[in-house]
């Protein structure tokens, strides 16, 4: 029988912060919604979390990976591994950029499965972070709140490949 210690999600350093995102994204069926102001190097780009995005995004026609962040065309300059990923596989992993002002100034992470499971980073440039695999409501809260962004936001075009 698993407790609550068994479901919690906890990060304070850069190792632990992928190891919270592989057992997160692990558990997750078909979709993953990713909150990052900032695309650091580092952080989202290990091979295990890479290969557990790839699986989510080709986990069959339900799959998807909606990412949001504030500078899309820095992320592409310096080669984030979740530009590639999204340039890759168009169709189940997409980029946006928030455009509103009070949305741009959010300066909180964080990844949700969509339906349980979530991480949440309070200081989007620190390690620390705290989530659950199991606490639909702030999920629920969390995605809600990626939904409204996801909506005005912008598709990031600049990082689309050129089919040349």
């Amino acid at each position: 029988m698993t407790g609550p210690a068994d479901r919690a999600l906890v990060a304070q350093d850069r190792a632990g912060l992928d190891a919270a995102h592989v057992r997160l994204l692990s558990a997750a069926r078909y979709r993953a919604s990713i909150y990052l102001p900032v695309m650091d190097a580092g952080v989202l780009e290990s091979d295990p979390v890479m290969a557990e995005l790839r699986r989510l995004a080709t986990s069959g026609r339900q799959a998807r990976v909606r990412i949001l962040t504030h500078d899309a065309n820095r992320a592409h300059r310096e080669g984030h591994r979740l530009v590639a990923l999204a340039q890759r596989l168009p169709t189940a992993v997409s980029i946006r950029v928030p455009t509103d002002e009070t949305h741009l100034r959010y300066g909180s992470a964080f990844t949700t499965d969509e339906t349980s499971a979530f991480l949440f980073r309070p200081v989007a440039l620190r390690f620390d972070a705290e989530g659950s695999l199991d606490a639909p409501g702030e999920t629920g809260r969390l995605t809600a709140y990626f939904d409204e962004v996801w909506e005005r936001a912008e598709p990031a075009w600049e990082i689309r490949p050129l089919g040349i």
